[in-house]
């Protein structure tokens, strides 16, 4: 039996539907939370990656980047480390890191290949020490999680006292019936929640953490190559989540998929989806 949808910050289940993907619905919450309803009767295999590694691989350097602004250096862990890509910028960088992940062959190759430890889990299942790391990452991680707040609190509890919390998000709530149509199939149930910027601030302050910087980068150029290529490749291709672009096109197409992300993103106006760099400590640590 399916079990009802809810807001992970609110609890509530009666937000009106804003969204329909084949049996789901997207419910609004007033905290600015889209959540599914119904829950889906299996979670999404969380070892299964639909990005190319070039998604990983070409923005490594700036999403280290935003780590260093306010971690300079020390224990970093990385939640899904995939096959390293962040990994070997974040070492380059001068941190220390570890990892976990739960795809045994992917964190098997990135032991081999960058010699460092890899815990094979999900983040709410790990038992590496409790305030062990100065910082953590992950990447749009938060629209997949079972409980986001939970998997958030399991985050933190990694983190020292005056350690950050860092990670990258989709801010694909509260859009306006233009970018609705423009971005398309929401890709239910592999994305069970979507956030707006005050959402985040929110789920943040539930896991007992609080928001100290956020940069946003608008997508809207990247969505739409991405809604085109996709709705093209659906009525041909009944896998819905493989990657739009593969062979010999797969990572010339993704690279200019960040660049209209990553570097023409940051100078349009702000409005309709967003990505966005998140930092935040423990709230009863000073800002």
């Amino acid at each position: 039996m399916l079990r009802t949808g809810a807001c992970p910050i609110c609890r509530t289940s009666s937000g009106p539907v804003v969204m329909r993907e084949r049996e789901y619905s997207g419910r609004q919450c007033t905290c600015g939370v889209i959540y599914i309803d119904p829950l889906p009767a299996c979670f999404v295999d969380a070892t299964i990656d639909h990005h190319h590694r070039v998604y990983y691989s070409a923005p490594a350097r700036a999403r280290v980047g935003w780590v260093k602004r306010f971690t300079k250096r020390g224990r970093l862990l990385e939640i899904g480390c995939g096959d390293g890509e962040f990994t070997a910028a974040a070492m380059r960088a001068g941190f220390t890191v570890e990892a976990v992940e739960p795809s045994d062959e992917r964190a098997a190759r990135v032991e081999r290949t960058l010699g460092i430890t890899v815990e094979r889990a999900l983040i709410e299942d790990s038992r590496l020490p409790e305030g062990r790391y100065d910082t953590t990452f992950h990447v749009d991680l938060l629209s997949h999680f079972p409980d986001p707040v939970t998997a958030l609190r399991a985050i933190a509890a990694k983190v020292a006292p005056e350690g950050t919390v860092c990670f990258e998000v989709g801010l694909f709530s509260n859009l306006s019936p233009f970018w609705q149509r423009l971005v398309g199939r929401p890709n239910m149930p592999t994305h069970m929640w979507f956030f707006d910027a005050p959402a985040i601030e929110r789920l943040l302050d539930e896991a007992g953490l609080k928001l100290i910087a956020m940069r946003r980068y608008p997508v809207g150029l990247s969505t739409a190559l991405s809604t085109v290529l996709g709705s093209r490749r659906v009525a041909v291709d009944s896998d819905s989540h493989a990657p739009l672009a593969r062979g010999w096109s797969a990572a010339p197409y993704y690279r200019l998929h960040m660049f209209l992300r990553y570097g023409i993103g940051r100078w349009l106006p702000m409005g309709g989806p967003q990505t966005a760099f998140v930092a935040a400590r423990h709230k009863t640590v000073s800002a």
